[in-house]
């Protein structure tokens, strides 16, 4: 039976090649299993991600210029004076640095904008009357005490052209209803400012007879006058000059006149017929200077 010895001596020498490859396989994994760590070793690192960039911004700059003045001015003593006296105003603007400074006069209102868009400009205002006593022939007569008027105004301003309306009521004194309405042509050089513009103004009953009105024992104490009384409406119309000189971007000077003339029920009074007069001048100079403040904002 030489073929079958022959088939078994096949067969067991194949079962011991197949075993003898396994452990060949077995001997050579743990060899490999150490090279794998010898390539990660040196295989290059991968690069870091790139940080997230950090957005940047300039830095705004923050904060206020204030602009402060003081004026001397020569005014009518009262509505319908024809005395002069000299009178003191205060005046304080802000504006933010890097805004350029808007075009104003000397008989704005104290105010600021709330509103302010292409041009228009809008908020509250106020002002103040001095008291009226009993002197320039005016004994006799009623006094009216320091008025404060408060309200809002509005107006348009462009290149060389401004507009401006305020309309303020009397909380004391002679706690009347007034508007002022007033246009102006400006321009200059940039350091040199000339401005001219009409000016017109209105009052209710009440301011009319705060200040125009007389009475009948008024009348008798006084002498002078007739017994009178006035109305509401527009009371008097005029216009005002401008002079502005920049000594530097933060100094400068004012000089203006102005001229109204009353009108309506309260021209026709007494008291600027014969007592006073009815044409209001005004005149003076103001000096402004501005600071700036840094460092906060709103």
């Amino acid at each position: 039976m030489p073929l079958a010895r022959a088939a078994m001596i096949g067969l067991f020498a194949c079962a011991g090649l197949a075993a003898a490859g396994s452990f060949a396989r077995a001997e050579n994994a743990p060899a490999r299993a150490e090279e794998a760590p010898l390539r990660a070793e040196n295989a290059p690192a991968p690069e870091a991600p790139a940080p997230t960039p950090v957005p940047t911004f300039a830095a705004a700059e923050e904060g206020w210029i204030v602009t402060i003045g003081a004026m001397g001015a020569l005014a009518p003593s009262f509505p319908g004076s024809g005395t002069l006296r000299p009178y003191p105003f205060p005046s304080i603007s802000f504006r933010r640095i890097g805004e350029p400074e808007l075009f104003s006069t000397p008989d704005d209102g104290f105010g600021f904008a709330i509103i302010d868009s292409n041009g228009f400009r809008a908020g509250p205002v106020a002002n103040f009357v001095f008291k009226r006593g009993q002197r320039d022939g005016l004994n006799g007569i009623h006094s009216i005490e320091l008025t404060h008027e408060i309200g809002g105004f509005a107006e348009y301003q462009s290149a060389h052209f401004r507009t401006r309306a305020e309309l303020r009521q009397g909380i004391d004194g002679h706690k009347g209803f007034v508007a002022s309405l007033g246009a102006d042509l400006y321009g200059g050089d940039g350091r040199a400012t000339l401005s001219f513009g009409p000016r017109l103004s209105l009052g209710d009953n009440r301011y009319a007879n705060a200040y125009f009105s007389v009475s009948p024992i008024e009348a008798l104490v006084n002498g002078r006058i007739a017994p009178y009384e006035a109305n509401g409406g527009f009371t008097a119309a005029g216009g005002l000059a401008t002079f502005r000189y920049d000594f530097s971007k933060d100094t400068n000077a004012t000089f203006y006149g102005g001229l109204q003339r009353l009108t309506g029920s309260v021209g026709a009074s007494p008291i600027p017929n014969e007592i006073g007069s009815r044409n209001q001048f005004t005149a003076g100079l103001s000096i402004a200077r501005s600071f700036e403040i840094r460092g906060f904002a709103w």
